[in-house]
């Protein structure tokens, strides 16, 4: 993603309601992603997976299904995307964040993510998407360095904060 783009996309999310915009959905979709962290003090890391698409590094996030809530989602995107057993610590989504979500055959999709705190139960060897995406575990700040939506930097701050006061 270029640097434009990334002005782009973020103009996009203050784009008044009224205004045109062909290629972008009218009502934002619910989605929701995972934090994961490993370690502890300075040697906390998250976990970060590639995009299927461009390979981007991101949080494991997706669609929250008919039957379920957003940290059971959550979870299942972890599981599917990652390779990681894990379980939601309580008291709702750590953060949130919204962004455009850029699709070839289809109007693109403003999606509000809700991230939910996960306790690393386990790490499996194989995954459901383990062929598509790479993981890997970063130190936190290499990790916000590395993601692309502001949203969601500003968001791996406040629960690496939660993280270390806990």
């Amino acid at each position: 993603m270029t640097a434009f783009d990334r002005l782009k996309a973020i103009l996009d999310l203050f784009r008044q309601t009224g205004e045109p915009h062909r290629k972008l959905k009218k009502k934002s979709k619910r989605q929701s992603a995972a934090a994961i962290f490993r370690g502890t003090g300075e040697d906390c890391e998250l976990l970060l997976i590639t995009s299927r698409d461009t390979g981007r590094w991101i949080v494991p996030k997706g669609w929250i299904e008919d039957d379920e809530d957003g940290a059971a989602a959550a979870i299942r995107e972890t599981w599917e995307e990652a390779g990681l057993i894990g379980e939601a610590l309580p008291g709702g989504p750590i953060g949130h964040y919204r962004y455009i979500k850029h699709r070839a055959r289809r109007r693109d999709a403003l999606c509000d993510v809700d991230v939910y705190l996960l306790r690393l139960l386990e790490e499996c060897d194989r995954w459901p998407e383990c062929d598509e995406r790479r993981r890997k575990w970063f130190p936190v700040a290499t990790a916000i360095g590395l993601v692309d939506e502001e949203g969601l930097k500003d968001v791996i701050r406040e629960a690496f904060l939660y993280v270390k006061a806990a």
